[in-house]
């Protein structure tokens, strides 16, 4: 899970990826121009999980496109790793393979005859001899775990779950400082959610990358982020840790988000007159607070 503490890599965290007063307008000087994004600043450290989350088309995709470099900015400045991606529009290329970026339901785009071939393509386009290759396949295959034995297979002899691994495996063989997902379990089983989301978490604390993850799922949310973006109207409306965020519950469900349902419980519990912190966003956080009001010694 997330939580990854200051010192975790033996050094300060540093800046993976920043936006600077970062705007972009869809279908400019046509009719159906609509700002999607409007002055939009944000810091994705290095170690940890960043969550982005708000209510359809706030936004949030269009973030992650503009740090991958797949949409241009019409006015402020993108950096990861601290060069302004504009810069050098030339070496944009480059960008891709520091800033990876998972789409939703990725599993749709694999294309090639088998997974070893689909989660290769993206080093081969890093020019990498082949014994290099080989092994980011292996790695990324673990990293996700998908056992080597698929490698071989095509996709369409695997699962949905299996696809949806072997797709995020083509984007870690990578090696992204930066990983950008955008809703990485949306579909799956509870089970298929905590393993892919544990994998994701397991590959920041051995990479020390920088993990943007956007999600409709606060449970997912509070889980596994250690800081959290809350996107409302193409703006930034909070951004801090998950006690900061969920302490808005009530500012968070006017702009159309819900919070955990465990927050939800002691928001309940504070409308009915209990002196209850409302910031715990968790179910260990909840039953310690509940345990706490009701003066319980053991477990709920």
């Amino acid at each position: 899970r997330g939580r990854g503490d200051k010192m975790r890599f033996g050094r300060q965290k540093k800046t993976a990826a920043e936006l600077k007063n970062v705007s972009y307008t869809y279908s400019k000087g046509t009719p159906f121009e609509s700002a999607a994004v409007t002055d939009v600043s944000a810091v994705f450290e290095s170690g940890m999980i960043t969550g982005i989350i708000g209510h359809t088309g706030s936004g949030k995709s269009t973030v992650a496109q503009l740090i991958n470099g797949l949409l241009p900015v019409s006015s402020g400045e993108v950096f990861v790793c601290g060069k302004n991606i504009w810069e050098e529009p030339k070496k944009m290329r480059q960008v891709r393979f520091t800033a990876g970026l998972v789409f939703q339901y990725p599993e749709y785009q694999l294309f090639d005859e088998t997974i070893y071939k689909d989660i290769s393509f993206g080093p081969k386009n890093m020019e990498l001899s082949e014994k290099e290759i080989d092994e980011r396949v292996r790695d990324a295959a673990r990293d996700v775990g998908l056992d080597e034995a698929l490698l071989e297979k095509s996709p369409f002899e695997l699962s949905g779950g299996q696809k949806r691994r072997a797709a995020i495996a083509g984007v870690l063989a990578m090696r992204p400082k930066v990983l950008i997902l955008d809703e990485p379990a949306a579909g799956l089983d509870p089970r298929g959610r905590r393993e892919i989301l544990g994998n994701i978490a397991a590959y920041r604390d051995k990479t020390g990358a920088a993990i943007i993850m956007i999600s409709h799922s606060m449970e997912d949310i509070a889980e596994y982020c250690d800081k959290i973006v809350v996107m409302s109207d193409s703006k930034v409306l909070l951004s801090g840790t998950p006690e900061e965020v969920f302490s808005h519950s009530d500012e968070l469900m006017k702009t159309g988000l819900t919070v955990p349902q465990v927050t939800k419980v002691l928001c309940e519990l504070k409308a009915m007159g209990y002196d209850v912190d409302t910031s715990a966003y968790t179910v260990d956080k909840a039953e310690k607070e509940i345990l706490r009001l009701f003066g319980g010694e053991g477990k709920c």
